[in-house]
């Protein structure tokens, strides 16, 4: 990645912001830091509000995001200018903040390296697999278990790629209530992919010796698609394991890629997505204007009345939350989300096995506004009225680099989590 710099004044610091230039070369994060900024007041936030709006992920890149007063977000740097431009402007503001990740690189070589060695006979979410391991796993999935399981494509990737999902079903030939969950859809987001794997796995083989299985699968047919942004995630293996957006050319700028979960056509365009093409959260050229959005809508359309609930992992937070995210406003089925959330969250905590915690509540109540969404779609133009949106583990020690072997117990407490929406979503209202 290649890139030419242009000095801004902010306040009396003078900031470097560099624009990157896409070449064909792997990117490392040597000397990139994370640090975490606590805003206390709405000065603080208009701060780091201006410094989003100024400056393209190359220099800086915002992992979380908040509109609240006192909540942390975490703030990727690079090294040198960068960092000390950041956190000079930062302390002159008098808004704190600490080092979260010392060393991006590191911690990047460490997320999978220390599985490679493994003998054959351990899990395969022992560590992250590649997209083609993760179709591979998925084809025969589907063939060892036909009675119950039919993968198909909802079309493909900008790239070219096929969008796979699976129908996990206990009598195929009377179609059920119908939930769709994915994974993926930011390509950094390695857990998710790994947590979709490990659910489609657990509804299909333990189907025989878990009530709680049997329950969900008999009030209800499953579509999982693991991976949404296909093209993003194999870039993040080849690439660039810091990349987030789909592949798609953007006409008129260097800068590659649309943020997907800011390209669906309900609330489109409005706070909380960048009509930018160079930022993180870019909401594309027109509402459903990407190929990969296109064609898990035109599937959700063509379910009709039987879509009955929808979920969208991602990480990392530790969140469950609901529609809206484009607006303040409440939505009319909120004590009923908040009733369903709450056993999910309960779920994780004393049936999950680690006791995590989670945050419940109305997205642009618990994080900040944001336009676009896939929930927001579900609930607001299919009038769907479970859909939630989960962010895995963890709270920020390491990211969207959960080490490789907390794949596992991330995953089994979402799908206890999950199974709880399930069980308690009111089917005949």
């Amino acid at each position: 990645m290649r890139s030419h710099c242009v000095y801004l004044a902010f306040g009396s610091v003078l900031l470097v912001t560099c624009l990157a230039k896409e070449i064909d070369t792997k990117q490392f994060y040597f000397g990139h830091k994370v640090i975490r900024v606590f805003p206390a007041t709405q000065a603080h936030l208009n701060v780091l509000v201006t410094l989003q709006n100024q400056f393209n992920n190359e220099a800086l890149d915002f992992w979380t995001q908040t509109l609240l007063e006192g909540a942390p977000v975490d703030i990727r740097l690079s090294p040198v200018n960068s960092y000390e431009n950041i956190t000079a402007l930062l302390t002159s503001y008098g808004i704190e903040f600490r080092v979260q990740i010392p060393n991006l690189q590191s911690v990047i070589d460490q997320q999978n390296g220390n599985q490679r060695g493994k003998r054959e006979t351990s899990s395969w979410f022992d560590r992250y697999h590649s997209l083609d391991e993760i179709f591979s796993q998925l084809r025969e999935t589907a063939a060892l278990n036909k009675e119950r399981v039919r993968i198909f494509t909802f079309g493909k990737s900008y790239e070219g790629r096929q969008l796979f999902g699976v129908e996990i079903q206990t009598t195929p030939q009377d179609a059920k209530p119908l939930v769709f969950i994915n994974c993926g859809i930011h390509a950094r987001e390695w857990v998710t992919p790994a947590t979709c794997m490990y659910l489609i796995h657990q509804l299909t083989s333990q189907y025989q010796d878990d009530v709680t299985v049997q329950e969900v699968l008999n009030r209800v047919d499953v579509v999982i698609m693991p991976v949404f942004n296909v093209d993003g995630y194999v870039y993040t293996w080849k690439k660039d394991r810091m990349w987030r957006k789909n592949r798609s050319l953007n006409p008129g700028s260097k800068c590659v890629g649309t943020d997907l979960n800011r390209n669906w056509g309900f609330g489109w365009g409005e706070t909380g997505a960048s009509g930018h093409p160079c930022s993180e959260i870019y909401h594309g050229r027109a509402a459903m204007s990407e190929r990969e959005v296109q064609s898990v809508a035109n599937f959700l359309q063509s379910q009709g009345h039987r879509l009955v609930g929808y979920l969208d992992i991602h990480s990392y937070s530790q969140i469950l939350m609901f529609p809206w995210g484009y607006t303040k406003r409440r939505n009319k089925d909120y004590e009923e989300l908040m009733r369903v959330g709450q056993a999910a969250v309960d779920a994780i905590k004393t049936r999950g096995g680690d006791n995590t915690s989670y945050t419940l509540g109305q997205a642009s109540d618990i994080m900040y506004l944001e336009s676009g969404t896939t929930k927001d779609y579900i609930y607001g133009h299919l009038n769907v009225r479970y859909a939630f949106s989960m962010e895995l583990r963890d709270t920020g020690k390491y990211g969207f680099l959960l080490p490789s072997h907390l794949i596992e117990p991330t995953a089994k407490e979402a799908f206890e989590g999950i199974k709880a929406i399930i069980l308690n979503m009111k089917l005949n209202d």
